[in-house]
């Protein structure tokens, strides 16, 4: 069971409310092709069947982690990625802090 309300996940990715956790998650992002609209719309798109782990760290940090299927149009091209989302909510539910997003 999911640490994170989802519904209040997709209702930040909805705003764009969505900050990267470090250089290696931009990078991961970029290496992709994403752009912070694509991360936001597979966010939308996450399902409770997309759920797979809760993390708890012990400085108390909580990540909730999800694996999708997530297509990407660019131009003529479609592409299926599965991805590893890490992920967590903060500032009383307002923004998504993202640990991880790759394949």
């Amino acid at each position: 069971m999911p640490h994170y309300d989802l519904d209040k996940v997709r209702e930040a990715a909805q705003r764009l409310d969505i900050e990267y956790r470090g250089l290696k998650v931009r990078l991961d992002i970029a290496n992709l092709g994403y752009e912070l609209k694509d991360v936001a719309d597979c966010i939308e798109k996450l399902t409770a069947s997309h759920f797979h782990k809760t993390i708890n760290y012990e400085d108390g940090q909580i990540d909730d982690v999800y694996k999708c299927m997530y297509q990407k149009i660019n131009e003529d091209e479609v592409f299926n990625d599965e991805l590893y989302i890490k992920l967590s909510l903060h500032d009383d539910c307002l923004s998504i802090s993202l640990g991880s997003f790759h394949l």
